[in-house]
């Protein structure tokens, strides 16, 4: 048997010509693996497969239209966070959809040598295992150890990267380590030296004592001390108290007066080399050009005026010192002022007199003692203060002067700018534009050296010839001396070479990765010619201008391009109430436990384990006990949930918000979705089996009232995911698909289908079974760049009917499934008509309500009466009576007849009124009553959140992602009075 086609819209490559081509002769499938849906099942083995398929592999000489991303290069002592599982899942979406579109796509992998992070771990290593630090064997052998640590230790993230169903080419993989990378490092150092962009000077850096480092900005966490507080410093062997305010006094000299000046450093006041007031402040107008007395240095230092201090402040007058501050650097420059540096590269003071060789935190208790005693020290008072902490050590950042190597910025930025104002570069979420301008319109030079051994060593040389130093930027000691020789003026020979032995700041070798993970500086070949500029950046608002901006600037200098022309950046992953994953909340769901699951017991034991090795401290142990009791004891842990439940539910919210939160809830809830889905694949593979041969013939006229409707929502959610994709929507495409398959398709249709399976209608039970097949088809290939396992695994399981005539759905020249395309489903798609069958659902919802609120358990089939003007509606139910009976599980429907029985009327619209019929046992009276105190609380705590939601202390305090949660709240609470007032 042929079925007739009737439309002469279809194309070759339609989904639907086989609901119109097709024989009853049923392809054999493979039954599904188990009776219910099992992800480490699913899951099995089917990555090995991929790879072993090489199916991610970009191709060098294919003439398909190329598609090129970057993984952020994660740190290679990492392990997977759902911070990079979520970001990892939104590239994987992404690169997956534009393969099966027929895209040649490269998504390259790689790790970052990540200096200080791998560095910190290998030393904390040595010690344990060894009771050794790195300076006991010295730079070279120590870097023969963290490489040895690497290859032990330096794959977890890509195995993780890989359960988590990340399309990578792993055949490109990058370590920014490698020689070809180094030496790319090396090309661009000496290019941007070379243009007079690098140079060294002397300057106030961030400096960790703990580490023996520089460290950037984004390596300093700033730290709110509300007031007193003990905190344990490295070095240390008792607590140090913050969150004081210290008022001291300077004499006046040639004078009986005093000023009084506050700080919180008490100890840097031996580095001052100036006190300053506010130029319109009058009670120290009369001091213009006088001198204080330095008590500890028998020297005088001037009083400046200067309208950065704030009058109210405090004295209004403030203490400065040039070596110590970044502020004080600054006004110094102004005035002229030298930098005396108190405090050295160990933490120990220095030129302060007898203060010198004590620890810093040591001298000062001692300083603020003698202050005291000499009558000078006035006050000492709590006081809310910002600690700038190591977040690799826990130490205090110093800030001290130090020779450095620099990236001038200014012309950079100004290129940087000028690429997103001309609309060249896109950022999306837009709103970030202004963040944008703000990075590029902060013209201070970067430091890029950091006092490292591992890393990529500075290709610089101080070249030197008796009394005459030069430094200079090459590949080895001979360039160098060559180079030098020319400002020196003397022979290579006679020049002596020493490299710095300091290393690059990370950022600087992960701003030119996207271009030297593709072969630069080779830009004649391969993968760079291929492949560059690549077409999207993902990565996380968070670090917008730490590394977007610095990949921006380097790029167009190096390359003469822009790296990337558009750049997506996604929120910071939060818990279910709204606030930030971090260790010290106690609040980090570690994605390998979501996937797997653990009890409440081995969750315990993990962190007790992570407290041992160091990893959280004594607080942050106990935060993690209670955060995982007081979240996870009703389900004794963290339910398994499988990879597939967990990349649906990280993108099932706005991934363009600022904060993107994650439920484990949710997450169990979409496990059973995809449960939901493999019983819909059963029932179907059921369906199909009680198929009975015919011989008649099919036409599109004999689909059925429910067949032609999931059709069009069909063809409407086909629309709206790829809608929602091309714009990276990616919570309205997953909101589309649940909606579609669960609610649609897997609780109506698959319902409304079985009196058609049962009926001895040959062509109503086809027409089921042809449709069956096609919206599964199509929705599950919708589905697919979401959940990669479930959709590997029940695909090819879908029955379907022979046919010589179309595509059977995957390519058989690529190993992955063609992306439904709009238009091929536009025929199917019929708005009136949809709209005529939700008021038919909408009856079937009433009835359930009122079942549901009545007590009325399924078993009892309660007659329904229904009095209407509607003649659609009339007619669709004398159409569907068996179906909607068997969708509201009642009994008899009776039209527009009298009612001789107890009843509960509700009204549907303002042409329908809807009866069901009540059990004797059912007391609707109290029932009602209760209804309407619900009604009532619910008016009222309606009344109180609006106030709440638009009050201004509201607005300014509480958090975009709270604010978006709570209009959530407040629109469902909205609906469901909606809903009950139909009740009543």
């Amino acid at each position: 048997m042929k079925m007739i086609c009737s439309c002469k819209s279809f194309t070759r490559n339609n989904v639907h010509r086989r609901l119109i081509y097709s024989t009853t002769k049923i392809i054999p499938k493979e039954n599904l693996p188990a009776p219910a849906y099992k992800p480490e099942i699913v899951e099995k083995n089917k990555y090995d497969n991929w790879e072993k398929k090489r199916i991610f592999e970009a191709k060098i000489n294919s003439d398909d239209t190329t598609f090129s991303i970057v993984l952020p290069p994660p740190n290679v002592t990492g392990k997977l966070h759902l911070g990079h599982a979520l970001s990892s899942t939104i590239q994987d979406v992404i690169v997956r959809r534009q393969r099966s579109m027929g895209q040649n796509v490269l998504w390259l992998p790689g790790t970052d040598h990540a200096g200080i992070a791998t560095q910190s771990v290998v030393e904390k290593y040595l010690k344990t295992k060894q009771n050794i630090d790195r300076h006991d064997i010295g730079r070279k052998k120590f870097t023969e150890e963290v490489w040895k640590w690497k290859d032990i230790h330096g794959n977890t993230i890509n195995e993780q990267l890989r359960m988590l169903g990340c399309s990578l080419d792993w055949s490109r993989e990058v370590f920014t380590m490698d020689k070809k990378h180094m030496d790319a490092v090396n090309k661009a150092f000496i290019k941007l030296y070379k243009k007079g962009l690098i140079y060294r000077r002397k300057a106030l850096v961030n400096w960790c004592n703990a580490l023996k480092s520089t460290v950037s900005d984004i390596e300093v966490e700033n730290k709110t001390i509300n007031g007193p507080t003990e905190i344990m410093l490295p070095g240390y062997e008792k607590v140090v108290k913050f969150g004081l305010i210290y008022n001291f006094a300077y004499k006046v000299w040639d004078s009986d007066e005093e000023i009084v000046v506050s700080t919180t450093m008490p100890e840097t006041m031996l580095g001052d080399t100036a006190v300053a007031v506010h130029p319109e402040d009058a009670r120290y107008i009369h001091l213009k050009g006088k001198k204080v007395v330095h008590p500890f240095r028998n020297t005088t230092i001037p009083i400046i005026f200067d309208g950065f201090v704030d009058m109210k402040f405090g004295t209004g007058v403030v203490k400065i010192t040039p070596a110590h501050s970044k502020v004080d650097n600054e006004i110094a420059r102004h005035h002229n002022l030298p930098l005396l540096q108190v405090i050295n590269e160990d933490g120990v003071m220095e030129n302060s007199g007898k203060f010198n060789g004590i620890k810093k935190y040591d001298c000062r208790e001692i300083l603020v003692d003698t202050l005291d005693s000499l009558g000078l020290l006035k006050s000492v008072s709590p006081h809310q203060m910002t600690l700038p902490i190591c977040s690799r050590t826990g130490d205090v950042i110093e800030h001290l002067p130090k020779e450095q190597w620099f990236l001038s910025c200014s012309g950079l930025n100004e290129k940087a700018r000028q690429a997103v104002e001309d609309k060249s570069l896109k950022i999306e979420p837009d709103k970030f534009e202004k963040n944008w301008i703000n990075w590029t319109s902060d013209n201070r030079d970067w430091c890029i050296s950091r006092q490292l051994w591992w890393g990529h060593q500075i290709p610089a040389y101080k070249c030197s010839a008796d009394k005459n130093i030069v430094w200079i930027a090459a590949t080895d000691e001979l360039y160098a001396k060559h180079e030098a020789s020319k400002y020196l003026r003397t022979l290579p020979e006679e020049i002596t070479v020493e490299r710095d032995t300091d290393v690059l700041d990370t950022w600087f070798s992960s701003g030119i990765y996207p271009f030297a993970a593709l072969g630069w500086p080779d830009s004649n070949k391969g993968d760079y010619q291929k492949f560059y500029p690549i077409n999207l950046m993902v990565t996380g608002h968070d670090i917008l201008g730490f590394w977007v901006h610095r990949m921006i600037m380097l790029g167009i200098e190096l390359t003469g391009n822009l790296p990337f022309n558009k750049v997506l950046l996604h929120g910071i992953i939060c818990d279910s109430k709204g606030a930030k994953m971090s260790k010290s909340r106690g609040n980090v769901i570690d994605p390998m436990d979501i996937i797997k699951g653990i009890s409440l017991d081995g969750l315990k034991e993990k962190v007790v384990s992570m407290h041992k090795d160091g990893i959280l401290n004594d607080d942050e142990l106990k935060k993690a006990i209670s955060y995982h009791k007081s979240n996870f004891s009703n389900s004794n842990g963290i339910p398994e949930c499988g990879v597939d439940a967990l990349r649906f539910t990280l993108l099932s919210n706005d991934i363009k918000s600022h904060f993107v939160s994650f439920d484990v809830y949710q997450c169990h809830a979409n496990k059973l979705f995809c449960n939901k889905i493999w019983q819909s694949i059963k029932y179907t593979q059921i369906s199909y089996d009680k198929l009975k041969g015919t011989n008649e013939e099919l036409t599109v006229n004999d689909l059925t009232y429910f067949d032609k409707w999931i059709l069009s929502r069909l063809a409407n959610m086909v629309e709206n995911v790829n809608k929602s994709l091309d714009v990276y929507d990616f919570h309205l495409a997953t909101k589309s698909l649940r909606t579609m398959i669960y609610n649609e398709f897997c609780d109506i249709y698959l319902e409304a289908t079985k009196p058609g399976f049962d009926s001895d209608v040959m062509k109503t039970s086809y027409a089921h079974a042809h449709t069956l097949s096609a919206v599964l088809e199509t929705s599950l290939r919708c589905l697919s760049p979401f959940m990669v396992y479930l959709t590997d695994e029940l695909i090819p399981k879908i029955p379907a009917f022979e046919t010589n005539i179309i595509h059977n759905f995957k390519d058989q020249k690529r190993d992955y499934f063609d992306f439904p395309n709009s238009k091929d489903f536009q025929i199917w798609k019929n708005l009136d008509f949809e709209k005529q069958v939700n008021k038919l659902l909408n009856a079937v919802f009433l009835i359930r309500e009122v079942k549901g609120f009545y007590n009325i358990p399924n078993k009892i089939r309660s007659a329904i009466f229904v009095k209407s003007t509607d003649d659609k509606l009339i007619s669709d139910l004398k159409r569907n009576k068996v179906i909607i009976q068997n969708l509201s599980k009642t009994g008899d429907i009776t039209i527009n007849e009298n009612i001789n029985t107890k009843v509960i009327n509700v009204i549907l619209d303002k042409d329908t009124e809807i009866s069901v019929e009540i059990p004797g046992t059912v007391e609707s009276t109290a029932i009602r009553e209760k209804l309407q105190k619900k009604i009532n609380k619910i008016e009222d705590n309606l009344l109180k959140l609006e106030a709440r939601l638009t009050s201004n202390h509201y607005v300014n305090t509480v958090s975009e992602l709270n604010q978006e949660l709570d209009k959530e709240k407040l629109i469902s609470k909205r609906e469901e009075l909606k809903r009950l007032r139909r009740l009543i």
